[in-house]
């Protein structure tokens, strides 16, 4: 079956427990290529006699860690037992979607109570901080050495981490009841939940490219349903949905995926503008 309709059925019928999993590889994937991008750059300063520290990848710090030695790394020890990796794991060059789709489908990973200090010296607390102060990392080291092909796919990775954490907003179990939906229906009760597929970006990593699809909330489509054609009621119920949409997540659920959802939206431009 073909990787554009894998993704598409991802987004027809993804689940919380699935969405969970699947974001989970692609930020592993992130942080896998921050490691190499940090390693290439202590390399590249230390042939060059110029003062650097590596501080991501905790044991795999000063080796040429795999794919699969990297997880184990990160990963809760009593996690790390149960990983059971494909032949990708041996790989130092993994593609980002085949291969965070090969993760969650075959290899037992579990991102839960991932080791942050394992992951990126001092590290802070909160899991958007620590995505931020990997990108930070990455910034500090690409100075050294671009890694221009790394750097995109770090990129590409929370791109596609994003894709599912908005779907997860929206969709659980293949329903419309992610927490985003739940509270949308919560403050507004006699609206029929719409959803509507929506394009974050095209991951061109990869040949052909691949668009990153999300479910979200149909907006326009529940308003001109609930407007039941007065124009002037459209317009004003449309522009309230969107302030609900642009509002701060109360239901703490939401909002943790919310905030993450929003680090991802600073970190990414600056990944893809070049170095601070």
């Amino acid at each position: 079956m073909k990787l554009v309709l894998l993704i598409f059925m991802l987004v027809l019928s993804i689940d919380m427990a699935k969405c969970s999993r699947m974001t989970g590889p692609f930020e592993a994937l992130y942080f896998y290529y921050a490691y190499q991008i940090d390693a290439a750059a202590a390399a590249r300063a230390a042939e060059d006699g110029v003062s650097y520290e590596a501080t991501i990848g905790g044991d795999c710090i000063g080796k040429d860690c795999t794919l699969e030695a990297f997880l184990e790394t990160i990963m809760d020890p009593s996690y790390a037992e149960d990983l059971t990796p494909t032949s990708t794991g041996s790989t130092r060059s993994p593609d980002v979607y085949a291969t965070a789709e090969e993760i969650d489908t075959y290899w037992n990973y579990n991102s839960d109570d991932l080791q942050a200090d394992e992951i990126i010296k001092k590290a802070p607390s909160g899991f958007a901080n620590l995505v931020n102060a990997v990108a930070n990392k990455i910034q500090e080291a690409r100075a050294v050495v671009p890694s221009a092909d790394l750097v995109e796919k770090a990129t590409v990775s929370l791109k596609w981490a994003q894709a599912v954490r908005l779907t997860e907003m929206v969709v659980r179990y293949g329903e419309l009841e992610g927490a985003k939906a739940n509270a949308f229906a919560e403050k507004y009760p006699k609206i029929n939940l719409q959803s509507t597929q929506r394009v974050l970006d095209e991951d061109r990593t990869v040949s052909p490219s691949l668009k990153m699809v999300y479910t979200d909330l149909d907006y326009a489509g529940m308003a001109t349903e609930a407007a039941g054609g007065d124009q002037a009621k459209l317009v004003d119920t449309y522009k309230e949905f969107l302030n609900f949409a642009e509002a701060k997540p109360t239901e703490s659920v939401y909002r943790i995926h919310q905030n993450i959802v929003n680090m991802y939206q600073r970190v990414i431009p600056s990944l893809e503008a070049g170095c601070s």
